[in-house]
């Protein structure tokens, strides 16, 4: 029987959307996405131990990841949040 994919094309529609400060946030934003059906990916920054040891204050750090199609609608409901930093993805 064969195969209905004949290639092993990739489809990456993935953009990295905004960086997220601290963990309230995150979860702030997480919860609109759910609400609004918006599928996302976090990506969390590693930090090494010299950053920790000297940032102080500097709190958790993440890039959330969400389809190039959605991402008019989620700057739209972003637009005052704040600790959220949105990205500019011009593809």
């Amino acid at each position: 029987m064969a195969s209905i994919l004949s290639s092993d094309s990739i489809y990456d529609n993935e953009v990295p959307f905004c960086r997220v400060y601290g963990l309230e946030r995150k979860k702030a934003l997480e919860k609109l996405f759910l609400q609004e059906r918006i599928s996302y990916y976090v990506v969390w920054e590693h930090q090494s131990f010299f950053q920790r040891l000297f940032s102080g204050n500097r709190k958790e750090v993440c890039t959330f990841r969400i389809n190039r199609a959605d991402v008019p609608r989620a700057k739209e409901l972003v637009a005052e949040m704040k600790g959220v930093r949105v990205r500019n993805n011009r593809r």
